[in-house]
């Protein structure tokens, strides 16, 4: 059994610990233990990171499907063009201007052509949409209108067109997105598709393919004309550094700009 003694030591000892009074060797054991404590705290900080970061890149895919991203690991990737124009009553509209910083790779240089060229996964594959553009480039585009960027403007000074409030001569407006497959061919040939709704949800399919953005008078879609960069696509492309249009398959990569610089 313990002396009388012995037992009173052991209490001073306990009550100045939970006064927070303790001698140098407890003082440098609480000390390692917490330091030993703190390491463990960001290591599972950063294990959790890495694996959130992880699981963000595995939910955008593999980058398999065009339009790839230029990831800059080797892979293969895509450079592509699509024309672009905006028509407010049979009246085309000056191209969208260039706006900067490029933050996803999908953006234009003023030259009516939509630059495809994606350096993240987000907006690479199904994720290449046109909103991915109207972003970059300050176009707010919605399905009763849209509001052009600063430094774009109707002849009337006018920056918004809205259905029930815009007219084409007097008569009821709609807004509507004309695609045509390839812009080459687009001049005097009907779009390939009409589009009513949903815009910044239509994606790149292709390459060099051709947009009109156009606000008609009501089902007169047989008015919209094609871009006017869309029939010299391919030597406005080649003067981008995408003369030779990107086949993933083959492992060809284009002379290109790097990512965020412009091409």
């Amino acid at each position: 059994m313990a002396s009388s003694s012995s037992a009173k030591k052991v209490a001073r000892v306990a009550a100045k610990s939970g006064s927070g009074q303790s001698t140098g060797a407890s003082s440098g054991s609480n000390r390692n233990w917490l330091f030993g404590l703190g390491i463990v705290a960001i290591l599972a900080l950063g294990i959790g990171v890495v694996a959130m970061a992880r699981g963000e890149n595995e939910g955008y895919g593999d980058n398999s499907k065009p339009p790839k991203a230029n990831l800059q690991d080797g892979e293969p990737f895509d450079h592509w063009h699509a024309a672009f124009a905006v028509e407010v009553c049979g009246q085309m509209l000056d191209p969208v201007p260039q706006a900067e910083p490029d933050v996803q790779g999908i953006h234009t240089h003023g030259d009516g052509l939509i630059h495809i060229h994606p350096f993240t996964r987000s907006a690479s594959g199904n994720r290449a949409t046109l909103s991915k553009f109207f972003d970059q480039t300050g176009l707010v585009v919605t399905n009763s209108g849209f509001e052009v960027p600063k430094g774009m403007a109707m002849k009337d000074g006018a920056t918004t067109v809205k259905v029930g409030e815009t007219t084409c001569g007097g008569k009821e407006g709609e807004l509507v997105l004309a695609h045509w497959k390839d812009a080459s061919t687009a001049t005097g040939t009907k779009p390939d598709q009409i589009i009513r709704d949903d815009f910044g949800k239509v994606k790149f399919t292709e390459d060099l393919g051709a947009y009109t953005l156009a606000f008609i008078a009501k089902g007169d879609t047989a008015e919209i004309k094609p871009p006017a960069s869309a029939a010299d696509i391919a030597s406005l492309g080649a003067a981008d550094g995408g003369a030779a249009p990107t086949d993933s398959s083959t492992g060809t990569v284009p002379d290109t700009v790097d990512p965020g610089t412009g091409g």
